[in-house]
């Protein structure tokens, strides 16, 4: 057993570059590893490279060449942020739907309120519309009514007078011859 812990360096095919030092157990990895962009697994090179420290064979591994290492991270990425636009375009477009749906309830509400206030308002002002009415033919009876008798009286006051200028005139006549 090694008592100090080894430095693990790891490169993995998706251009990440990761390390982590271990207490090897029986010269492997005592626990599985992965990459920590793509999750692949990275115990069998991590395993490799504790044999090559163990057996006195180290030697560094090559870098990548950068753009070997910027396509391969464009390529992985790609899909990945392709999907989690699209989820983030979905997920607006369900939310603004949502709200949309809640508006129109909203409005449906306050327009069955609106309507229902109108017809409270609306009844008793027919109502009294039609009280009106009633009482504005009645009236127009009564002085009709009262146009008739007003009539009779002046034509029973006329018809008085002219008794009594008859009744005059022939007391008049009396009293000259």
């Amino acid at each position: 057993m090694n008592p100090s812990p080894i430095p693990i360096k790891i490169y993995c095919s998706c251009g990440q570059k990761y390390a982590f030092e271990v207490q090897p157990y029986d010269g492997r990895m005592p626990v599985p590893v992965a990459c920590p962009l793509c999750r692949r697994d990275g115990t069998e090179e991590a395993n490799r490279i504790i044999a090559k420290i163990l057996n006195g064979k180290t030697q560094p591994l090559p870098p990548p060449s950068v753009n070997a290492l910027l396509n391969s991270v464009q390529s992985s990425l790609a899909p990945h942020l392709v999907e989690a636009l699209k989820d983030a375009v979905v997920q607006e477009l369900a939310a603004q739907r949502r709200d949309l749906l809640a508006a129109q309830q909203a409005a449906s509400i306050e327009l069955t309120l609106l309507v229902h206030r109108l017809e409270s308002v609306q009844t008793p002002l027919l109502e009294r519309l039609c009280a009106y009415a009633t009482r504005i033919g009645e009236l127009e009876k009564d002085l009709a009514n009262q146009s008739k008798e007003n009539y009779e009286l002046l034509k029973l006051k006329i018809d008085l007078l002219k008794e009594q200028v008859e009744s005059e005139r022939a007391a008049n006549r009396l009293n000259f011859n």
